[in-house]
């Protein structure tokens, strides 16, 4: 019995964060997205993440800078990005480990 009350207790708990990591992006704000470094691409100046409300690839074009900081990355990372000129591909001005 006390086993059934532990699993239902760990359920409930996961229901409810759940939807906090489904709704990252969203929360974080305009221009943000949320998400785990998937590759660094150091030659062309890109960067890939898994977006945590999506669960799809993004690829941001950054700064050398911004480049070298995310070799090591691990975890989860808040980048602020706007949009390329005459283009829909994105370009990171920030990132937050």
């Amino acid at each position: 019995m006390k086993k059934q009350s532990i699993i239902k207790s760990i359920l409930a708990t996961s229901l409810l964060i759940a939807p906090l990591a489904t709704w990252a992006c969203d929360a974080a704000g305009p221009s943000t997205h949320i998400g785990t470094v998937q590759s660094v691409d150091a030659s062309t100046k890109t960067f890939t993440i898994i977006d945590a409300q999506t669960q799809m690839p993004i690829k941001f074009a950054a700064s050398n800078e911004i480049i070298d900081g995310l070799k090591d990355a691990k975890g989860s990372v808040m980048v602020n990005f706007e949009k390329m000129e005459d283009s829909s591909d994105l370009k990171a001005v920030g990132v937050t480990f």
